[in-house]
């Protein structure tokens, strides 16, 4: 099944992963928004129609945290879904993110492997 007219917003410095993200919305036929820093959220998140965010909580070149708290202070994208996905073990950092109201706080490997899965569900749900 595809999901047709469906924009995700990928926030993440790893070049290698985020064009991994890039490929499996491509061919589930999802435009994607690739943000590398705060100023591109801004910039690229203005005006545009988001169906899913997905960040990369343990960059150490983004501030996730408060790239989440922009999201959801945001009229426009606070009750966009937003998946976070950090190296599992990263326990301490999963359960801040969770309980500051990240949808879904998975481990790096299992969104890796399940990526098509997830987004395709997220997105049917909505």
């Amino acid at each position: 099944m595809r999901i047709l007219k469906k924009t995700i917003c990928v926030v993440a410095d790893d070049m290698f992963f985020s064009s991994k993200v890039e490929n499996t919305a491509k061919n589930l036929d999802i435009a994607t928004v690739k943000i590398k820093n705060r100023e591109e959220f801004q910039d690229k998140m203005e005006g545009e129609t988001i169906d899913l965010v997905i960040i990369d909580l343990a960059s150490r070149k983004i501030d996730a945290e408060e790239l989440f708290a922009e999201l959801r202070n945001s009229p426009e994208h606070k009750k966009v879904f937003c998946i976070g996905y950090l190296p599992h073990v990263e326990r301490e950092l999963a359960d801040k993110f969770r309980e500051k109201g990240v949808d879904l706080v998975i481990p790096r490997s299992k969104f890796s492997r399940e990526m098509s899965t997830i987004i395709k569900e997220i997105l049917r749900q909505q």
